[in-house]
């Protein structure tokens, strides 16, 4: 069912791009159809699902650190002195690969002061504006907070500690 939908949504829109003209659906219907193939394929891959109180615990704690991290940002950035100490930091992660893990790097692009800069096998490269900060910790309590959104186990890790 949900293969249908899609090849009726990507139709729609292909009708809405070309102004409905016959002549395109030569290209139209092999690139719906090839586009609803590797949805279908993808999707089976990766089954995620929310948890509604992981939902509710996550919103005000991204909502938190987005407020707080900005705040600080535009302190040391106003500050005479430009109180930073820039570096690249490794993070070893415990969400397992799929959606849940791309989600937390993405929002880790979003919070003040650091950037998903690499990943490779279950390590994440982070960039962050002052080292002196408890990056490690932060990173380990939005992880945490992504695996609870997702309903999902994280892997088994000793403690991830403080990187300075």
């Amino acid at each position: 069912m949900r293969s249908i939908v899609t090849f009726i949504v990507l139709a729609g829109l292909w009708a809405l791009l070309t102004e409905t003209r016959r002549d395109a659906w030569i290209v139209g219907v092999p690139v719906v159809l090839a586009a609803s193939l590797v949805e279908a394929r993808l999707a089976s891959r990766d089954r995620w699902r929310w948890s509604v109180i992981g939902l509710l615990r996550f919103a005000p704690h991204f909502v938190r650190s987005s407020i707080g991290g900005g705040i600080d940002v535009a302190w040391r950035s106003m500050h005479p002195q430009l109180p930073i100490d820039p570096q690249m930091i490794a993070y070893p992660l415990r969400l397992p690969a799929g959606t849940a893990r791309t989600f937390f790097m993405n929002v880790v692009n979003l919070l003040p002061g650091t950037v998903s800069a690499d990943v490779r096998k279950n390590v994440l490269t982070v960039h962050a504006m002052d080292i002196n900060q408890p990056i490690q910790r932060e990173l380990a309590t939005l992880e945490d907070a992504v695996a609870k959104l997702f309903a999902v186990h994280l892997n088994s890790l000793e403690d991830p500690g403080e990187s300075r």
